[in-house]
């Protein structure tokens, strides 16, 4: 994501989240989001997921075509782990779904997988019920693009790629 695809009046690069928060930075070392919103507030983050070293993680519906999945991803940024369904093609454009109640994740900003131009879009998911764009984890839509950003208050919390803000 470049720098003109951000609110750069509102964003700022951190690495402690502010309190209180939806991500917890665990053992000074693991930073873990604990929560996840659809835009109907459902919780993507339930003690019924599947657990990544005892953490649930963040599960999501995957549709590309007439193929549907069920896809968990790691809670711990920083981490592409996932479980689930996991062998779409990399380069697949998906629509990224709430596995609750099927309503399509709404889109931030273009993604540039490919150099050439884009190709995917960055959807969020808000980290508290208020769904506010302050507080979102941003992620790209295309299998095997691992940019994601995670923004709480306002500030990029960690960064997935480093320079990936930049003209």
């Amino acid at each position: 994501m470049a720098k003109r695809d951000v609110e750069q009046e509102n964003v700022r690069i951190t690495d402690v989240p502010p309190p209180p928060s939806a991500i917890q930075k665990v053992d000074d070392v693991f930073i873990v989001v604990t929560q996840a919103f659809c835009p109907n507030n459902h919780n993507l983050v339930t003690d019924d997921n599947e657990k990544f070293d005892g953490y649930p993680g963040i599960a999501l519906k995957l549709v590309s075509g007439d193929r549907t999945g069920k896809v968990f991803l790691s809670p711990f940024h920083g981490d592409d782990s996932k479980k689930g369904d996991l062998d779409w093609e990399n380069g697949t454009r998906m629509e990224v779904r709430c596995p609750h109640c099927d309503i399509i994740l709404p889109n931030l900003a273009k993604c540039r997988c490919d150099k050439e131009g884009y190709q995917g879009d960055i959807i969020k998911l808000y980290l508290n019920s208020s769904l506010t764009d302050s507080h979102i984890l941003a992620l790209c839509n295309v299998w095997g693009c691992r940019r994601s950003r995670t923004i709480d208050n306002w500030n990029i919390i960690s960064e997935y790629f480093d320079g990936q803000i930049s003209d």
